[in-house]
């Protein structure tokens, strides 16, 4: 198990030495809002699925691949955020609101691919009539990756966790300025 730490350790050294040179220290703002949406999107996808049933599965499809590319996006954030932390200032109170931002972003992540597992192992029913004219879409033709009342609590559960993870990033920003470099602003619509 240390050596497994050990490469932990120093592929993320690498990644904080290459992403502190080649990043800005704002990159996982920019990244943030990519898996927030995508992780909406995919439930109000998966949800709308169980109301409107179409031969191409569209509503149902969108769902999985949505998920995915949320799941993919994610990474990217926290890859982003692992750079980005790098430049704040640290306190007892930014330590504190950090790891619990990180707890709950992996929390979130932890949810997803729960989701994900649960739709690849959801197979969906074989078609109906000989000529098979209903076609199911599946992932990688093995009629799997169809949506389960699992799979939407899962999902569910993870875009509960990743606007909880948001609003506690919200909250380091706006409230105890994490990450923001004070500057004197003078508008001319303000007197001072």
């Amino acid at each position: 198990m240390g050596f497994i730490h050990s490469i932990y350790g120093a592929l993320l050294g690498e990644w904080i030495h290459i992403g502190v040179r080649i990043f800005p220290p704002t990159i996982h703002p920019m990244l943030v809002h990519f898996p927030i949406v995508l992780l909406y999107l995919a439930l109000l996808s998966d949800i709308l699925s169980r109301f409107i049933e179409s031969p191409e599965r569209f509503f149902d499809r969108s769902s999985f691949w949505l998920i995915l590319l949320g799941l993919v996006a994610g990474v990217c954030a926290a890859a982003g955020g692992v750079v980005s932390e790098q430049f704040v200032k640290w306190t007892p109170v930014t330590f504190r609101l950090l790891g619990a931002h990180q707890r709950d972003a992996v929390l979130t992540g932890l949810l997803v691919i729960a989701a994900l597992v649960a739709r690849l192992a959801a197979k969906y029913p074989e078609p109906r009539g000989s000529r098979g004219q209903t076609s199911r879409w599946s992932l990688a033709r093995t009629g799997r990756g169809r949506t389960s009342i699992l799979a939407t609590i899962l999902l569910a559960g993870a875009v509960a966790m990743i606007t909880t993870t948001a609003a506690l990033g919200g909250t380091m920003v706006y409230q105890y300025g994490v990450g923001i470099h004070h500057v004197s602003f003078h508008s001319p619509l303000v007197k001072h």
